[in-house]
């Protein structure tokens, strides 16, 4: 198994992908500065200041926060997005789904709470 263990890992590559029939890992925080696709097993935070996609076969054990998100994997601990968040067919979010604008496809596996939209009293 390929793998990162440290305190943060910044990256500036707009892809953080599984090498091969093995899965790559890390564990620390992740942050990106740009639009991201993640396809790896992370025991951390993600950050992207832009927009990130969770592979299918990506799972994060931490918060994941972005712009806006797609979620095509697992999340087991909650998604912010500044703008949209999707949740499609086949993905998992548990824990807390905050975001402005909020889309989750039939065959998602939403648990949690949820909080939509942004300056509504």
């Amino acid at each position: 198994m390929n793998s990162v263990t440290g305190a943060e890992v910044n990256s500036g590559d707009a892809e953080i992908a599984g090498l091969g029939p093995e899965t790559f890992s890390i564990w620390g925080d992740i942050r990106f500065a740009k639009d991201a696709f993640l396809q790896a097993k992370v025991q951390g935070n993600v950050q992207s200041a832009k927009k990130l996609v969770v592979a299918p076969e990506a799972e994060v054990s931490g918060r994941v926060q972005a712009g806006e998100i797609c979620v095509q994997g697992k999340i087991e601990g909650g998604v912010e997005a500044a703008g949209q968040a999707w949740i499609k067919a086949g993905a998992l979010v548990h824990k807390l789904c905050v975001a402005h604008a909020l889309r989750i496809e039939p065959g998602a596996d939403f648990r949690g709470e949820l909080r939509v939209g942004f300056g509504r009293g």
